[in-house]
């Protein structure tokens, strides 16, 4: 199955092309959907751990809307970039390690909204503090999960 994935005619333009809109637009956008999502992350994670104490909680709520694009880019892009190499990606523990922390990053992310905002101007609880630097370090490992593939 997924050397057919790989096979079909879509990926094998991907690969194959020399138009800039096929490999180096996808993985140009695939990294900058990760410059959004966890940049967006870590403008969150570091006002949920006090830096930028002057800037209102409230007022932080909308950096969620740019990490959920940068997450869609970066879901659309990476499950292309997974097809056209399905066969050796699929194979790779570290990609594995990628997914799973890419995923714990997201839940950690999902609480950090829910429960770290509170009334206006206000601090974030101290309960939120291990969250953003949960956070922090699953986005950091992502990153070099994500590298590390291109080496093992």
């Amino acid at each position: 199955m997924l050397q057919r994935l790989q096979d079909s005619a879509f990926c094998m333009w991907v690969v194959g092309s020399d138009s800039l809109w096929a490999y180096p637009t996808i993985l140009t956008l695939h990294t900058a959907g990760l410059a959004i999502i966890v940049g967006a992350a870590f403008v969150i994670d570091l006002r949920m751990l006090g830096v930028g104490a002057e800037v209102p909680l409230p007022l932080m709520r909308t950096v969620f809307r740019f990490f959920w694009a940068g997450f869609i880019i970066n879901l659309a892009s990476g499950v292309v970039l997974f097809a056209v190499d399905a066969v050796h990606k699929a194979k790779q523990p570290v990609f594995f390690v990628k997914l799973a922390l890419i995923a714990a990053a997201i839940v950690v992310t999902a609480r950090i909204r829910r429960r770290g905002f509170t009334p206006r101007d206000a601090a974030p609880s101290a309960a939120i503090r291990p969250l953003a630097i949960a956070s922090l370090t699953l986005w950091a490992g992502a990153i070099v999960a994500g590298r590390l593939m291109a080496y093992l």
